[in-house]
């Protein structure tokens, strides 16, 4: 296994009510619901890359955002499961990493808490 997908298993296995930004729609049926800027911020960290804001519409209104990975030009979506109801995923903008590391401290608290929570899970992870 690459240590891209080591760092990709880590994250995936890490997600938990703790991590998930709606709490109230996260079960473990659907383990990815609500990981994603959580996920692809730690996935940024270990990885580099840029991050993909996207928009997320439902019979072409739009219902939230969505985060994901540009890593060497390639997207990785590990969240993109979430979507279970037909929901269409648009590039809004690129996040690049010049950006995210002068300004990761203007996060959210809610969202850097739960940034916290996942890096500490996978940090364990990759380290056991």
């Amino acid at each position: 296994m690459s240590a891209r997908e080591k760092v990709f298993e880590a994250i995936r296995s890490s997600w938990s009510i703790e991590t998930c930004g709606e709490p109230e729609k996260w079960t473990p049926e659907n383990p990815s619901m609500g990981q994603c800027d959580a996920s692809s911020f730690v996935a940024w960290e270990y990885l580099g890359g840029d991050l993909v804001l996207g928009n997320v519409f439902v019979d072409g209104e739009q219902t939230e955002h969505h985060y994901w990975n540009r890593i060497g030009g390639e997207d990785f979506d590990l969240t993109r499961a979430q979507f279970l109801e037909g929901e269409d995923v648009v590039e809004a903008a690129v996040v690049e990493n010049e950006f995210l590391q002068s300004n990761q401290m203007a996060m959210k608290p809610d969202v850097m808490a739960r940034v916290e929570v996942m890096r500490g899970l996978v940090q364990a992870k990759l380290e056991g």
